[in-house]
């Protein structure tokens, strides 16, 4: 089952996704903690995370191999904490230990 992946906007100049966060910031961590989870649940993984779109309507692909994971999860806990969701953060640090990201 081929499931529907998100556009987000970047700013101009982005070079980094985490260090120049997409405008829907609070909607890509959440894809993003999604996108791990479901890859790790599942034989059938996603490779594509989303579709990046600049300020000029530049396309492009956003993916996330698996030894990516344990970074973007750490990025996570950090969006998340920030935002004082700290269930989330604790579901990430389990998520993390469950499955033995290194």
């Amino acid at each position: 089952m081929k499931r529907h992946i998100p556009t987000f906007t970047v700013k101009l100049g982005a070079s980094d996704l985490f260090e120049t966060p997409v405008i829907e910031e609070e909607l890509f961590y959440e894809r993003l903690l999604d996108f791990i989870q479901s890859n790790l649940k599942s034989n059938y993984k996603e490779l594509v995370l989303c579709y990046l779109e600049d300020e000029e309507g530049n396309y492009s692909e956003a993916t996330l191999e698996e030894e990516g994971y344990l970074k973007a999860l750490n990025k996570c806990i950090e969006y998340f904490s920030e935002e004082e969701q700290y269930e989330k953060c604790t579901f990430i640090k389990k998520l993390i230990e469950k499955y033995e990201l290194q």
